[in-house]
C-alpha cells in the first residue's frame, strides 16, 4: 500500500490513526515515568541542601500521615515544630519524638485550624517567625463523615465551614508567612498534603474535594512564583491511607500505613512537583487518568453513592 494508491480522505485517516497511536503512546510513557522513574529509577534529593534552614514545621501532627512526616523528618536530622489543636497530644507526640531522636529540638504549639481570621493565626505566625523554616508540610486537613449531597452534610452550614476553612486557610496563611524567610535566602521546601480527592470531581464528596484541589492548583502557582527562587513547592495526592480520616477499607497493597506512607513520599521532594506520594497509589491515579473525565466522574458518583448506602446500613444496624 502506497499513498499514490490512496485517496485524500485515506491519508487523512491514516495520518490521524498513528497521531492518535503516538498520543496513547506519549501518555502511557508519561504514567510509567510517574510509577517507575519517581519511585525507583530517580536518586533522591539531598532536602537539606534544598531546605536550607534545620526547621521543619508540621500542621495536624499529631495523627496519621502527619506525625508519620514529623517522625520521618526528625529522622533526616531536622529539628520538629509541630503544630495541632490539642495539646496533650502535641505533649505525647514531642515525648515520643525526643525518645527515639534526643538529638533533635521539638517545639509545638496548639492551635485550631478551623480558626477563620488572620488575628486568630497571629501568636502562631508569631512564633514561626522566631525559627528558620526550612521545610513546611501543609498536613492539617478535615474530611466529610460521609459522602452525601452538600445541604445534606451532617453538621450542616457550619460543618461544610469549617472544613471549607480548614482544608484551604491554612495553606495560604502559612505559606505566605513562611515563604518571606525562604525567599530571602534562597531556599526552603514547602509540601502540601493534599489528597486523591483534587483529581477528580468527586461528587458526593463536594467542598472536601474543592478544597483539596483548591491546595493542588495553589500548589501548581506557587511552584511556578517561587521556583526562580530557589523555593521547592510539592503537592501530595495520596489515595488510601491508614489514618482516622480513612472510610473506605482497600486492599492492603494500596494502603500502607501512615509511616510507610511519609518513608516514601518525601523521597520524591524535587523528583517530581505533583504526586501521590506512594508507587502503587500512583498506579491507581494514572489508571484513573487514563480514563475519559465523563467515565471517571460517573464511576465515582456510582462508588460514592453506594459507599454512602452501605455507612447508613450499618449506623442503622448498630442503633
Amino acid at each position: 500500500l502506497t499513498f499514490s494508491s490512496m485517496d485524500a480522505w485515506s491519508i487523512i485517516l491514516f495520518v490521524l490513526g498513528y497521531l492518535f497511536l503516538a498520543l496513547v503512546a506519549l501518555r502511557l510513557l508519561a504514567s510509567l515515568y510517574r510509577i517507575i522513574c519517581v519511585y525507583f529509577l530517580c536518586s533522591r534529593r539531598d532536602l537539606h541542601a534544598r531546605a536550607g534552614a534545620s526547621w521543619a514545621v508540621i500542621t495536624g501532627a499529631t495523627d496519621g500521615i502527619g506525625k508519620a512526616y514529623a517522625f520521618e523528618l526528625a529522622e533526616q536530622k531536622f529539628d520538629i515544630f509541630l503544630v495541632s489543636r490539642t495539646a496533650s497530644k502535641l505533649f505525647e507526640t514531642k515525648k515520643e519524638i525526643l525518645e527515639k531522636f534526643p538529638g533533635v529540638n521539638v517545639a509545638s504549639y496548639a492551635f485550631d485550624f478551623t480558626a477563620p481570621t488572620h488575628d486568630d493565626y497571629q501568636p502562631l505566625l508569631n512564633e514561626l517567625a522566631k525559627i528558620e523554616v526550612g521545610v513546611l508540610v501543609n498536613n492539617v486537613g478535615m474530611a466529610i463523615d460521609c459522602p452525601e449531597a452538600m445541604h445534606e452534610v451532617e453538621g450542616g452550614i457550619a460543618a461544610l465551614a469549617r472544613i471549607s476553612t480548614c482544608n484551604s486557610l491554612p495553606v495560604i496563611i502559612l505559606s505566605s508567612s513562611v515563604l518571606e524567610q525562604m525567599v530571602k535566602r534562597k531556599k526552603g521546601v514547602i509540601i502540601n498534603i493534599a489528597s486523591a480527592a483534587a483529581l477528580t470531581e468527586m461528587a458526593y464528596w463536594n467542598v472536601y474535594s474543592a478544597g483539596k484541589r483548591f491546595m493542588l492548583h495553589l500548589s501548581n502557582i506557587l511552584r511556578q512564583e517561587y521556583s526562580p527562587h530557589g523555593i521547592t513547592v510539592q503537592c501530595i495526592t495520596p489515595m488510601g491511607v491508614s489514618t482516622k480520616l480513612k472510610i473506605v477499607d482497600t486492599i492492603a497493597f494500596f494502603e500502607p500505613s501512615a509511616t510507610k506512607f511519609a518513608r516514601s513520599a518525601p523521597k520524591t521532594v524535587g523528583v517530581i512537583g505533583e504526586t501521590t506520594g506512594y508507587f502503587a497509589h500512583q498506579i491507581q491515579a494514572e489508571m484513573v487518568g487514563l480514563m475519559p473525565t465523563w467515565l471517571a466522574d460517573k464511576l465515582m458518583a456510582i462508588f460514592n453513592l453506594k459507599l454512602r448506602a452501605s455507612i447508613h446500613a450499618k449506623r442503622a444496624n448498630k442503633a
